[in-house]
């Protein structure tokens, strides 16, 4: 049987490009990819960073109040023994003052002078423990005043702001960050500006920023609160961002440890 001739015409195969396409497909997916964990990453770096300095600022706080609980206990032991202590001195007093009158009673003629003596030193004794009670009672009251004072908590103190390192070769102008926004101090009253309003057109933190950006030496210093990390973010981003009449304002950063009243008396001399 003849042997069957085999077609002259030259197949086409797609193998080559289709795998060049596959791989070329491969290799953006796996460059997009690394591209947005890339820039989750730089996002989320700041958010960790204020995350990790509020658990650190409130772990201390939790420490500070653990420490200040210890202290209360301790003096509600004193407190306790004090009153112990009054107590055994007016049962002793009590029960050597009836010794005494049980003793002059018994008295007799034979043995009046041996009794006597033994009167005498009971009399001693009790003037000796008079004075104690009283002054057991004024511990015991200067202690509960000091239990009380506790309680209550500490006192507001006055945080006050003093210049230092480079700072001195600047005319600054003081804005308090709190946690629902910001307090300028300028001025003979203090002015408040809501957060959401910092970034606003035309708006009193911008006229802040243009009015010193142009003041020779001008500065805004951002003073933050443990509780105002974010307004501190928010007001910092948009005096880097806002460009005036007079270009960027600069501005500075001072930490403010507690909640106390900011005391600007220094700069004001």
């Amino acid at each position: 049987m003849a042997a069957r001739k085999k077609d002259g015409s030259a197949a086409i195969s797609l193998f080559p490009f289709m795998s060049i396409l596959v791989a070329l497909i491969g290799s953006l997916t796996l460059l997009i990819a690394v591209l947005s964990v890339g820039q989750m990453n730089q996002e989320q770096s700041q958010e960790v960073i204020d995350r990790y300095k509020d658990y650190s600022e409130i772990k201390a706080q939790v420490e500070r109040d653990r420490a200040e609980l210890e202290k209360l206990k301790r003096l509600l032991g004193d407190t306790d023994q004090l009153r112990e202590q009054i107590r055994l001195a007016a049962e002793e007093a009590a029960a050597l003052e009836k010794k005494h009158k049980d003793f002059r009673d018994r008295v007799s003629a034979s043995g009046h002078d041996k009794l006597l003596a033994e009167a005498n030193r009971l009399r001693q004794r009790i003037t000796e423990l008079e004075p104690e009670p009283p002054k057991l009672q004024k511990t015991l009251k200067e202690l509960e005043a000091e239990v009380k004072k506790r309680k209550a908590g500490p006192e507001e103190a006055i945080v006050q702001i003093r210049p230092g390192g480079s700072g001195v070769d600047i005319v600054p102008t003081f804005v308090e960050c709190t946690s629902t926004g910001v307090v300028i101090h300028e001025g003979k009253e203090p002015q408040r500006i809501r957060a959401g309003d910092l970034n606003k057109e035309d708006g009193d933190f911008h006229k802040l920023l243009d009015r010193v950006a142009g003041t020779p030496k001008g500065q805004v210093i951002l003073l933050v609160r443990p509780d105002a990390v974010g307004t501190y973010n928010t007001a910092r981003y948009v005096a880097q961002t806002h460009f005036g009449p007079n270009g960027y304002c600069r501005t500075g950063k001072l930490p403010v440890p507690s909640q106390g009243n900011i005391d600007l008396s220094i700069f004001r001399r």
